[in-house]
Order: C-alpha cells, then sequence, then structure tokens
C-alpha cells in the first residue's frame, strides 16, 4: 500500500467512535459487540461511565432495576417459546401481533438493561481497582507498624515515640480499612451473575424448571471461588486422588526466591484441592481454599452442602489460563467442565463454565479472594 493510501492512527482513531464496555473493542459503526454480544456505546460515554465516583445507593439502585429488567425479559421469553407453541391454534394475525409486539418489548429491555449492566461493570471494575490499590497500600504500613512494636519491644525506642508513631500509622490504617469495608459493600451490592450477592426475589421460581432447562440457563453454575458446584456424586477412585498439599512457608532466613513456575504449580494444586473437595463431599477442605475475608463464608459453605445433596458427578475437570501474579496477589481464569446427572433421576447432563477468580497469601499459601462468572 501506499503512504497516500495509508490512513494516519489520529484519522484511524477518531473514526473508531464506538467501543464495547466489556472487551474494550473499539467499532466504526455496529450496534452490538462481535466478541460477546454487548451493546456498543459511543467512546466519550464509556470514559464518563469509567471515571464516575462509585455511590453505593445508586449501585443497589442499579442493581434493583437490572434485576427487574431481567426477570421481565425472562418472562417476556418464555411467553414468546409457549406462543410458538400455539402457532396452528390462532389466526396468523393474531400470532404476528403478538410476537412483534413481545419482540419489540423484549428488545427495547435488552437494550436498557444493557446500559445500566455498563454502568454497574464499570462500577465493579472501579471498586474492585480501589480495593487492590488499599490492600497493596495497607501491607507496607502493616510491616512498619510491626517493625516499630519490635523496636519498642526491644528497647530501642521510648514509649513516647513508641505512642505517638503507633498511634499515627493506625489512624492512617484505619483510613484505608475503612475504604476496604465501602468498596467491598459496593461490590456486595451488584447482581449475582455479576459477583455481587443481590438475587432477583423472583429466583427461587428457577428451582422449579427442569434440570435440562436449568443446566441450560446457567442456573446451577455457583462461582465459588473458580469452581462449579455441581456436586454429590458417585466417586470413582479413577477420578479422586489425595488432597494436594502446598509446602508449607520456611522461615524467612531460609526461604529462597519462589519462582513464577513454583508459584503457578501452588496456584493448580490449590484448584486440585477444590476439585477434590467435590468429588469427596470434604466440606472442610473446601473452606480451606477460601480468604479468611471472603464474602458470606458461612452462606458458602450452606450453600455447597446443600448442592451435593442433589447431584451425582460423573466427570468434572478444569483448565487455568491468563495467569497473573505477584508477591502476596494473583488472578487466574479458570475453565471448568463437568458431567452430571440428578440424584432423583434424569439424563447426564454435561457444561462448562468460566470464571475469573481473584487470589491472596494467607500464611504463604494462596487462597481464593473474589470470582466473578464471565459471562
Amino acid at each position: 500500500m501506499s503512504v497516500e493510501g495509508m490512513e494516519s492512527p489520529e484519522k484511524e482513531r477518531k473514526r473508531k467512535k464506538l467501543i464495547c464496555p466489556k472487551c474494550q473493542v473499539v467499532y466504526e459503526t455496529g450496534k452490538y459487540c462481535d466478541q460477546c454480544g454487548s451493546l456498543l456505546v459511543k467512546r466519550t460515554e464509556f470514559r464518563e461511565i469509567d471515571h464516575r465516583p462509585v455511590e453505593k445507593g445508586l449501585v443497589k439502585r442499579w442493581s434493583k432495576e437490572w434485576l427487574r429488567l431481567s426477570e421481565e425479559k425472562a418472562n417476556l421469553e418464555n411467553c414468546l417459546s409457549r406462543l410458538e407453541a400455539q402457532r396452528e391454534k390462532v389466526s396468523s394475525d393474531i400470532f404476528q401481533l403478538t410476537q412483534v409486539r413481545y419482540q419489540d418489548q423484549i428488545k427495547s429491555i435488552s437494550s436498557l438493561r444493557q446500559k445500566i449492566g455498563t454502568h454497574l461493570e464499570a462500577a465493579r471494575r472501579r471498586a474492585s481497582e480501589e480495593i487492590d490499590q488499599l490492600e497493596r497500600e495497607l501491607t507496607p504500613m502493616q510491616k512498619r507498624l510491626e517493625e516499630v512494636q519490635s523496636l519498642y519491644q526491644s528497647g530501642a525506642m521510648t514509649k513516647a515515640d513508641f505512642s505517638k508513631m503507633k498511634n499515627e500509622m493506625k489512624k492512617e490504617m484505619g483510613s484505608k480499612q475503612r475504604g476496604l469495608k465501602k468498596y467491598r459493600q459496593i461490590l456486595s451490592l451488584l447482581p449475582s451473575q455479576m459477583g455481587g450477592k443481590m438475587s432477583s426475589p423472583w429466583s427461587a421460581r428457577d428451582l422449579l424448571r427442569p434440570l435440562p432447562l436449568m443446566i441450560a440457563a446457567g442456573i446451577l453454575i455457583v462461582a465459588m471461588g473458580g469452581y462449579l458446584v455441581w456436586q454429590k456424586g458417585p466417586q470413582p477412585s479413577s477420578a479422586i486422588s489425595q488432597k494436594i498439599d502446598t509446602p508449607p512457608p520456611s522461615s524467612p532466613a531460609s526461604q529462597p526466591a519462589v519462582t513464577e513456575s513454583q508459584e503457578r504449580e501452588r496456584i493448580r494444586a490449590l484448584f486440585e484441592n477444590i476439585r477434590q473437595a467435590n468429588l469427596k463431599k470434604d466440606i472442610d477442605l473446601f473452606m480451606s481454599c477460601y480468604s479468611l475475608d471472603y464474602p458470606e463464608r458461612k452462606a458458602k459453605r450452606a450453600a455447597t452442602l446443600e448442592t451435593w445433596k442433589d447431584f451425582d458427578y460423573l466427570d468434572l475437570s478444569y483448565e487455568l489460563k491468563n495467569q497473573k501474579i505477584s508477591t502476596h496477589i494473583a488472578s487466574v481464569r479458570v475453565e471448568w467442565r463437568v458431567r452430571i446427572s440428578q440424584k432423583s433421576g434424569g439424563k447426564t447432563q454435561e457444561s462448562k463454565a468460566a470464571l475469573d477468580v481473584q487470589l491472596k497469601k494467607e500464611g504463604g499459601h494462596w487462597k481464593i479472594k473474589e470470582t466473578q462468572p464471565v459471562s
């Protein structure tokens, strides 16, 4: 191509005015993302959304509205499905009139739901970034406080200096910890489909669906630290091995530098323990994979035990991707494949799910801090 025929990067940037809020892929024209199907927004709108302050009240209202629209959309889609089954029993005029009306309503609801979802995704990203930043800032502050305490205990610092420095440090740390609490509360206000705790008051209806429909809708996929809890299973000996233990941390003086490949192996061991815990229904092993500050630990434990009562595992496997590892935190995408049968009977079902998992180190071991389903 000649130089005259080439477009400058600046002109190309200006020409591509649309962006996917999830994939962040830019487009010149179009309405939906080719990769994930999300509604495209203007790049200027995306920047405004991404830098908007995160407010708990606003996130809560958005989440409730998103869930309401999701329920309304699901009901309309169900009506359309039932309408199709009645096609031969009504006149074509009535059928087409009703079908078009519901399709238009679904289109309108989907557009509004996507816009609200864009705001919620931006809030989730901002809150997660703030949490990561605050945790990084707290780690050296805690270390400095321990050093000051050590100096005072060894007699190398006066009581007056120790009290002054300790109070100043705790005041600063308290501010960071309050920030952590605030942003974790914001994450909890997100819909459960986005990694939060808020769920639709109508979601209990889904439990009455036949198993194939539940699986098709992904209802039984529970994001508990990057694993599937389609549990309870006949446990073939070929599928169950012993717990994979990560080596205990040695003393700081003798501990050698840990390579990235060793850390990857330790992370793999964590997910292998999750797999084994599900296959063997070992709740203690299962819960040991979570960080102590993982949201709603008790609720996760209860939900897992309840799910184990209803399903039999036939196969369970996973693959780890996109690992990013630093000294104390890491992220990984885990893709699970499962083959199950319902305990009460029914056909074998196969499915898969992907989860983005945030990890942190506790006592020298990797633990699950946060999970986010990949849409």
